[in-house]
């Protein structure tokens, strides 16, 4: 068993049983995104609790050890827009509600934690009246990448073309329009960096 696991049960031993549906849940998802011909693909230790929507035709690929929680806030949503639209979430993450819309790359690396947010790589519209006629691919569009180690607060938005630095901070209800540097912490509408986060 994944170290990481068995520390956190010996700390925590009623996790066991609802660690173990959540693990059961996480094939159960594997076994039917397969028979639906999604692109879906999840490393060892895989958990789900509540519901997990994956939908469109792209790639979406987590590593081991990853957690989807979809019971606590609302479930989580995740749809690519493109065939060679690609997800991908590293070894250890988490995600807890978040909404992820995708048409070129959306990356979230090892051991981030990301609450109910909005995560999208492309602006899905354009402003031009006639945009009901569009095609998703004539809207602005460019991929996003949270680091290493963030944590991604409740109800926050991150737009297309975003680089989130390793173990940055992102508070509660903020658009992220523009680049995040590693090893800070801010919030707001729009995002502004508050104080870096020491050792």
């Amino acid at each position: 068993m994944n170290s990481n696991i068995g520390e956190r049960l010996r700390k925590s031993p009623h996790l066991l049983i609802p660690g173990s549906f959540a693990w059961l849940k996480g094939w159960w998802y594997r076994i039917i995104f397969l028979l639906q011909g999604k692109g879906f693909r999840a490393g060892p230790f895989f958990r789900v609790y509540g519901t997990l929507r994956v939908t469109g035709p792209g790639q979406v690929r987590f590593g081991r050890n990853c957690l989807i929680i979809s019971d606590a806030i609302k479930p989580v949503c995740i749809r690519t827009l493109a065939p060679e639209a690609e997800i991908v979430m590293g070894d250890h993450a988490g995600l807890n509600g978040t909404s992820i819309q995708c048409v070129e790359r959306v990356e979230i690396g090892a051991w981030s934690n990301i609450a109910d947010a909005y995560i999208t790589d492309t602006a899905a519209h354009t402003l031009s009246r006639d945009r009901r006629l569009k095609n998703v691919k004539e809207a602005d569009a460019a991929p996003v990448r949270i680091g290493r180690n963030v944590w991604v607060s409740v109800q926050v938005v991150v737009l297309h073309g975003v680089s989130i630095g390793d173990n940055s901070v992102i508070g509660a209800c903020s658009l992220v329009r523009h680049d995040v540097p590693a090893n800070v912490f801010g919030a707001g509408i729009p995002f502004r960096v508050i104080r870096p986060i020491d050792d």
